[in-house]
Protein backbone atom coordinates (compact mmCIF):
# COMPACT_ATOMS: atom_id res chain seq x y z
CA UNK A 1 0.00 0.00 0.00
CA UNK A 2 1.14 3.12 -1.48
CA UNK A 3 0.08 7.08 -0.97
CA UNK A 4 -0.08 8.63 -3.93
CA UNK A 5 -1.63 12.26 -4.32
CA UNK A 6 -3.66 12.39 -7.67
CA UNK A 7 -5.70 15.48 -8.09
CA UNK A 8 -8.95 16.08 -6.91
CA UNK A 9 -11.46 19.11 -7.54
CA UNK A 10 -14.67 20.65 -7.67
CA UNK A 11 -17.26 19.24 -10.18
CA UNK A 12 -18.57 21.48 -12.38
CA UNK A 13 -22.52 21.98 -12.81
CA UNK A 14 -22.58 19.78 -15.61
CA UNK A 15 -21.16 17.00 -13.48
CA UNK A 16 -22.90 17.91 -10.35
CA UNK A 17 -25.90 17.18 -12.38
CA UNK A 18 -25.03 14.12 -14.08
CA UNK A 19 -24.50 12.65 -10.77
CA UNK A 20 -28.15 13.72 -9.76
CA UNK A 21 -26.39 15.60 -7.18
CA UNK A 22 -27.96 19.23 -5.86
CA UNK A 23 -24.43 20.93 -4.86
CA UNK A 24 -21.13 20.15 -6.61
CA UNK A 25 -19.14 17.47 -5.31
CA UNK A 26 -15.34 16.17 -5.43
CA UNK A 27 -14.07 14.45 -8.35
CA UNK A 28 -10.46 12.50 -8.27
CA UNK A 29 -8.26 12.48 -11.23
CA UNK A 30 -6.61 9.63 -11.73
CA UNK A 31 -4.44 8.75 -14.81
CA UNK A 32 -7.54 8.79 -17.20
CA UNK A 33 -10.47 8.32 -14.50
CA UNK A 34 -12.44 10.60 -13.14
CA UNK A 35 -14.03 9.35 -9.69
CA UNK A 36 -16.78 11.60 -7.93
CA UNK A 37 -15.88 11.20 -4.22
CA UNK A 38 -18.32 10.62 -1.29
CA UNK A 39 -16.49 13.55 0.74
CA UNK A 40 -17.04 17.01 1.85
CA UNK A 41 -15.08 20.12 1.20
CA UNK A 42 -13.76 20.20 4.71
CA UNK A 43 -13.31 16.32 5.42
CA UNK A 44 -9.34 14.78 5.26
CA UNK A 45 -8.86 12.81 1.94
CA UNK A 46 -5.84 10.31 1.47
CA UNK A 47 -5.39 8.07 -1.02
CA UNK A 48 -3.47 4.85 -1.55
CA UNK A 49 -2.29 2.48 -3.52
CA UNK A 50 -3.09 -1.16 -3.66
CA UNK A 51 -2.23 -3.68 -6.54
CA UNK A 52 -5.11 -2.32 -8.95
CA UNK A 53 -7.33 -0.82 -6.32
CA UNK A 54 -7.40 2.97 -5.04
CA UNK A 55 -8.08 2.93 -0.96
CA UNK A 56 -9.53 6.77 -0.47
CA UNK A 57 -9.43 7.29 3.53
CA UNK A 58 -12.06 10.14 4.17
CA UNK A 59 -12.27 11.08 7.46
CA UNK A 60 -13.75 14.50 9.88
CA UNK A 61 -12.82 14.45 13.48
CA UNK A 62 -14.71 17.59 14.06
CA UNK A 63 -17.62 15.64 12.98
CA UNK A 64 -16.86 12.34 13.75
CA UNK A 65 -17.10 10.15 10.89
CA UNK A 66 -14.53 8.00 8.96
CA UNK A 67 -15.13 6.13 5.70
CA UNK A 68 -13.26 4.38 3.34
CA UNK A 69 -13.66 3.61 -0.24
CA UNK A 70 -12.57 0.79 -2.71
CA UNK A 71 -11.87 1.47 -6.53
CA UNK A 72 -10.91 -0.30 -8.91
CA UNK A 73 -7.74 1.72 -10.75
CA UNK A 74 -8.74 0.11 -13.78
CA UNK A 75 -12.30 0.92 -14.99
CA UNK A 76 -13.46 3.33 -11.48
CA UNK A 77 -15.88 0.94 -10.40
CA UNK A 78 -16.21 0.59 -7.08
CA UNK A 79 -15.29 -2.49 -5.27
CA UNK A 80 -16.43 -1.94 -1.49
CA UNK A 81 -17.28 1.29 0.68
CA UNK A 82 -17.72 1.60 4.54
CA UNK A 83 -18.74 4.62 6.35
CA UNK A 84 -18.74 4.46 10.60
CA UNK A 85 -19.96 7.71 12.53
CA UNK A 86 -18.45 7.99 15.95
CA UNK A 87 -20.62 5.81 17.73
CA UNK A 88 -19.83 2.98 15.78
CA UNK A 89 -15.92 4.02 15.03
CA UNK A 90 -15.38 3.17 18.71
CA UNK A 91 -17.33 0.00 18.34
CA UNK A 92 -15.09 -1.25 14.70
CA UNK A 93 -11.72 0.64 15.46
CA UNK A 94 -11.63 1.75 19.13
CA UNK A 95 -11.85 4.98 21.16
CA UNK A 96 -8.38 5.98 20.06
CA UNK A 97 -9.22 6.31 16.58
CA UNK A 98 -8.23 9.66 17.08
CA UNK A 99 -4.84 9.03 17.36
CA UNK A 100 -4.48 6.42 14.66
CA UNK A 101 -2.33 6.78 11.45
CA UNK A 102 -4.42 6.43 8.68
CA UNK A 103 -2.41 2.85 7.18
CA UNK A 104 -3.66 1.73 10.35
CA UNK A 105 -7.49 3.06 10.36
CA UNK A 106 -7.28 1.55 6.73
CA UNK A 107 -6.01 -2.06 7.36
CA UNK A 108 -8.66 -1.69 10.62
CA UNK A 109 -11.57 -0.99 8.18
CA UNK A 110 -10.84 -3.23 5.26
CA UNK A 111 -12.83 -6.08 6.82
CA UNK A 112 -15.33 -4.03 6.97
CA UNK A 113 -15.61 -3.62 2.57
Amino acid sequence: MKRIFPSIRKMTWEETHQHNLHNPGLILEYINLMIPLSAGYSDTIQIYRNGNSLLILITNRNLGYVGLDEVDCLDGDIIGSVFLEEYRIKDCLGSRWLQMKPETLIKRLMPYL
